[in-house]
């Protein structure tokens, strides 16, 4: 295999310095009013806006070659676009999870606490589930452990400040290391944790004790196995190149817990008295986190966690909806990637910062 990538390495780099020669002679074929003795006028920057215009819009091939460049650029360097890092043995990270944080740990973790004054004074109490970083958790594949040491403190004084402020906290850190050298909670490429790392979550949110466990019995319904690219990837390459330079596709077994009781009974209620609110890691189905929760609790969970919100527009939306204030849940389970801590638009929406400064 390592003969394969280093073939790789020579036959892509080659490959793409021939196709960028191929392509600019075509491209100059196609440019209408410009020479190749007028090429000069490029270098004193009279048509290099009228230049990236043209390369934007006639370059033959262009999405190939963007996969090849960036295909090259990884074997020659180890290295990607501006938004991911390159680990060990082709582990991908977002960049998301090294920004330094803009304020002290006490003032991110105050609007949080005040979210949970305003849930208990409607008698609802707060569980705040902390994702770790990928970086944090994989620390073997991070090719800087002093980074990775560092994100992980990072971790450890969010669950400090939460206890210290009296906002119930779950460790799933722990629950994902227990699984075992061999476990993968997170896939390699994706910034996401797996369906088994998602299922260790919600085993040890049972374990915890936060959460009462209920008596309903589920039925796992498996869906069909599905295929991805890793959202990480297209900070390198095209999925076109991905598999050929050691990024081959990810793969996820979806599940759904439906409640024996309501099966075949068209008019059971679910009776769902415990709320789910988050990111994509809650929110996918791919990762089957709410079904893990059902499974683990022996209680029925409502999904409110949205994709591409982060973790405070879903939970403002919840707070501002007609289920919380005519059918409120018991119990909110608040899954929070510790990532969005460094975030300085975090608690940028008008409402979520009214949420926080007006306490009950």
């Amino acid at each position: 295999m390592q003969n394969l990538y280093r073939a790789s390495r020579y036959l892509l780099t080659t490959l793409f310095i021939s196709y960028a020669v191929f392509a600019n002679w075509v491209f100059f074929q196609k440019v209408d009013g410009l020479s190749f003795g007028e090429i000069g006028t490029i270098l004193k920057g009279t048509a290099t806006a009228r230049l990236d215009s043209l390369y934007k819009e006639s370059l033959p091939h262009r999405d190939p070659s963007i996969g090849l460049m960036g295909a090259a650029r990884y074997l020659a360097m180890g290295d990607g676009r501006t938004g991911v890092i390159v680990g060990q043995d082709n582990w991908l990270f977002t960049e998301e999870e090294a920004r330094a944080m803009t304020q002290p740990m006490d003032q991110a973790v105050a609007p949080i606490a005040a979210i949970q004054r305003k849930l208990a004074a409607r008698g609802i109490d707060l569980v705040v589930l902390p994702v770790p970083a990928k970086l944090d958790v994989a620390r073997d594949q991070a090719r800087s452990l002093e980074l990775a040491q560092t994100i992980g403190q990072r971790y450890d004084l969010f669950l400090q400040e939460l206890q210290a402020s009296g906002v119930a906290v779950v460790d799933t850190r722990a629950a994902m290391l227990a699984m075992g050298p061999d476990a993968k909670p997170f896939f390699a490429t994706d910034t996401h944790w797996t369906a088994e790392g998602a299922d260790a979550v919600a085993k040890a949110v049972a374990a915890s004790g936060r959460v009462a466990k209920g008596s309903s019995d589920f039925t796992v319904q498996d869906q069909a196995r599905k295929a991805f690219t890793g959202d990480l990837v297209s900070y390198v390459t095209t999925e076109n190149f991905a598999e050929l330079i050691g990024l081959p596709p990810e793969g996820a077994t979806p599940y759904t817990a439906v409640n024996s009781a309501a099966i075949g009974d068209l008019f059971a209620s679910d009776g769902a008295d415990v709320a789910l609110v988050g990111t994509s890691y809650s929110a996918n189905p791919d990762w089957s986190f709410a079904e893990a929760l059902k499974l683990a609790l022996h209680r029925d969970v409502l999904n409110y966690a949205e994709q591409g919100q982060g973790p405070v527009k879903p939970m403002v939306a919840l707070l501002e909806s007609a289920d919380l204030r005519d059918a409120p849940p018991q119990i909110v389970l608040w899954e929070f990637p510790v990532r969005y801590l460094a975030d300085p638009t975090l608690w940028d929406v008008a409402s979520a910062m009214t949420v926080a400064a007006n306490d009950p």
